[in-house]
């Protein structure tokens, strides 16, 4: 029976060279329901042709087939964590984030130790259930005041309650204790409507009717009348972000009574220009960068997407944020009044803040915060210079500011806009800017690795000079930006191999190309991510500088593949490859800033919610910028592991101080040439932020005590790491 069974599996190989993938398929079937012991050892080459298979299917929109073709897999292996993990994947592909994320969970309960699954699971709860919604639930001063003002404006058993973009329904909790006549919420997001209902009947609040649509979707009939009071938290850092001049506008247009009565009432805006070089270089090219390239003339910032003229920041984590001018009231609105809604979302009114200088000095950037009136008590704000403030949300930085040199008095007009829904500064105002992506930018402005860098250059043309003519050397750069390339090119060296993520990036390589008189016809650019080490082609090179950390502090698995097969295959005898060597480092912490921003805590919304939002908590958390966040260290740093020699193990960490861990720090230690000091990225301005890899529960840990860490590693390379500690 074996031998018909390994019959039938060279037969379905044959198959498949012939790209008969639905016969093949079959017939695997048929070798497994022959001899079922040989299932493990062809699941991977099975799943190989199932993969291929969906995708034809999915190009001619056969749904059904690929369901078909999936149930039939899980029920010839139904225990597999990695099929598992594959329909979830195409889940994740088609739209079906829900459904994704309970595969995701399955696959890794029958395997925790396969980091890619766990890695797709956080992903799914990311898009399903922001960050920012943890911080917002955890912020006691925010959820307290809307709660007072609640009780000031529902009248017990007389008012009607809408409460749009519910979110899980914690505003509309807190109107349940006024005893309203009717209280409807409403959410666009599935996740968030299903885990609002939940959440309703966790906390016995029947009387709480929860709709999955947006607000400018209502009906009359979807509220059973004209609701007489209208609640919402629906605001961002620059107050109107997530539409809430639409959904007011609609609801004062087609849901609303003419003495309704809105929470919040009023807001106000206000922006002061500061200077902050630390918060520039998140969205500028600085100016030490630009003159290394010769580009001082130009303006260069980040990408931006959907046209965005702000990012949310915390402005008081910056270091030596001075403050050039007084905060200015730039505009207010009255939510309470259609007029001035309708106003502010319909036209296109220039607003100037007219900024004066305290002092002699640069202004460049313009930050934003906004004082909420929930009624004409209760007022909280977001100023960053409070003590008080709310911390649910952070301030606008609009970083599309060309930097201002003012002396004391002077004044710097900064107009802004509303351009559907949205503040803006006004884009025709700066068209001298260029763009390049976020990777580029943090690249490019980590100036420490930007010095070791050109000091390596020098370097490495004098050791090339005794193998080769520096005009013959070829090099490979697969940086962000190919800053070792670019220097070493205009010494002279023959050619460039280098890459660049988009076509902006391409456009600025090309600029510092010509600003250095470097013959563009001597460099090859790589564009995207589309391409492997086929395009190498053989060549040799002298030089190959490489870079497989991503900013957000992941390995880039494929990037390292093809530099490692550059290093084997394409590097001529005696030839160099930098870094030297990159090491991954690791430190048992404890920060508040994880816990609020991972998780809810019951204590801060007084009601039950914890168990039911807390299924979203991711085990991995990125863009962890430690410069900007306080923690506290439990252990003492420890080397995880080279990244040129990863593999799974169980590492001891000397505990130094007794507490409460509910992270493991993660960065990298960068040698770039053998002998030198080396660069370690948790630091300010580093091109890789730190990963925390998060102790869930919480974990007691004692001075002295020799705690386990497991390193789990896939084959891939993708790496994760596990507290094994007894929780409390």
């Amino acid at each position: 029976m074996a031998d018909i069974a390994y019959n039938y599996i060279m037969l379905a190989r044959q198959l498949v060279l012939h790209n008969n993938l639905k016969k093949a398929l079959c017939t695997y079937q048929r070798a497994f329901d022959l001899h079922p012991r040989i299932k493990n050892q062809f699941e991977k080459e099975f799943r190989a042709v199932l993969l291929r298979m969906n995708e034809e299917l999915t190009a001619v929109g056969n749904n059904s087939g690929i369901s078909t073709n999936f149930e039939n897999a899980i029920r010839i292996f139904p225990g597999s964590a990695e099929l598992l993990n594959d329909i979830g994947s195409y889940m994740c592909q088609s739209g079906y984030i829900s459904e994704a994320l309970c595969y995701f969970e399955k696959a890794l309960n029958i395997d925790n130790s396969n980091v890619n699954i766990e890695k797709n699971l956080n992903n799914a709860k990311y898009f399903l259930f922001p960050r920012s919604q943890f911080r917002y639930l955890n912020d006691r001063i925010r959820n307290d005041a809307f709660r007072k003002a609640i009780r000031s404006r529902v009248t017990p058993a007389v008012d009607s309650v809408l409460d749009i973009d519910t979110g899980i329904g914690l505003l509309a909790l807190y109107a349940t204790e006024c005893n309203p006549v009717t209280l409807i919420a409403c959410h666009a997001s599935t996740t968030m409507a299903r885990l609002a209902k939940c959440v309703r009947q966790d906390n016995n609040a029947q009387k709480v009717v929860i709709k999955n649509k947006p607000s400018t979707a209502l009906t009359y009939n979807d509220i059973y009348g004209t609701p007489s009071v209208l609640i919402t938290d629906a605001i961002d850092a620059g107050i109107f972000g997530k539409q809430i001049l639409q959904s007011v506008c609609h609801a004062w247009e087609n849901l609303l009574q003419s003495n309704s009565k809105i929470i919040p009432g009023k807001a106000e805006f206000f922006v002061a220009g500061i200077h902050c070089e630390e918060l520039n270089k998140t969205y500028k090219l600085c100016l030490d960068t630009k003159i290394i390239l010769d580009v001082a003339h130009m303006n260069v910032h980040t990408t931006t997407h959907g046209g965005e003229t702000y990012y949310s920041e915390d402005v008081n984590t910056y270091e030596n944020v001075k403050y050039m001018s007084e905060p200015q009231s730039l505009l207010s609105i009255d939510f309470n009044n259609y007029h001035d809604v309708c106003e502010k979302l319909h036209k296109k009114k220039l607003y100037v803040a007219k900024l004066t200088a305290k002092e002699d000095g640069e202004i460049n950037m313009v930050i934003g915060w906004f004082n909420l009136h929930l009624t004409d008590e209760i007022i909280i704000t977001t100023d960053p210079r409070s003590e008080t403030k709310a911390n649910g949300w952070r301030q606008a930085g609009f970083f599309d500011i060309l930097p201002k040199k003012l002396r004391k008095d002077d004044t710097a007009n900064i107009p802004f806009v509303i351009r559907g829904g949205r503040l803006t500064t006004p884009p025709e105002a700066n068209p001298t800017i260029a763009r390049i992506s976020p990777e580029t930018l943090a690249f490019l402005n980590d100036v420490e690795y930007m010095d070791m860098i050109r000091k390596s250059v020098a370097a490495v043309c004098i050791y090339l000079g005794q193998i080769v003519n520096i005009y013959y050397a070829d090099i490979v750069d697969l940086s962000p930006f190919p800053m070792f390339g670019v220097l070493t090119m205009k010494r002279g060296a023959n050619s460039l191999i280098c890459h660049v993520k988009n076509i902006q990036d391409q456009a600025f390589l090309t600029a510092t190309l010509r600003a250095n008189g470097i013959p563009e016809q001597k460099v090859t650019i790589l564009v995207s991510d589309s391409w492997s080490h086929d395009v190498f082609r053989g060549k040799k090179f002298h030089v190959i500088f490489g870079n497989f950390i991503q900013i957000n502090g992941e390995i880039d698995t494929s990037k390292k593949t093809v530099i490692d097969h550059l290093k084997q295959d394409h590097l001529i005898r005696g030839g160099l490859c930098l870094p030297e060597s990159v090491t991954i480092m690791g430190q048992l912490i404890y920060s508040e800033w994880l816990e609020i921003n991972n998780c809810v805590l019951d204590k801060n919304v007084d009601y039950r919610i914890a168990k039911l939002v807390n299924r979203y908590q991711a085990s991995q958390v990125e863009f962890f910028d430690v410069a900007c966040t306080e923690y506290q260290t439990l252990s003492e740093v420890i080397e995880i592991s080279s990244c040129s020699d990863l593999n799974s193990e169980i590492l001891n960490v000397t505990v130094a101080k007794d507490g409460e861990c509910n992270a493991v720090l993660c960065w990298y230690k960068i040698q770039l040439m053998d002998g030198w000091y080396d660069i370690q990225t948790n630091r300010r301005n580093s091109f890789v932020k730190t990963m925390a890899f998060m102790v869930s529960p919480n974990a007691k840990v004692l001075y002295g005590d020799q705690a386990k860490l497991l390193k789990y590693v896939d084959p891939d390379g993708d790496f994760k790491l596990v507290l094994d500690i007894d929780s409390y």
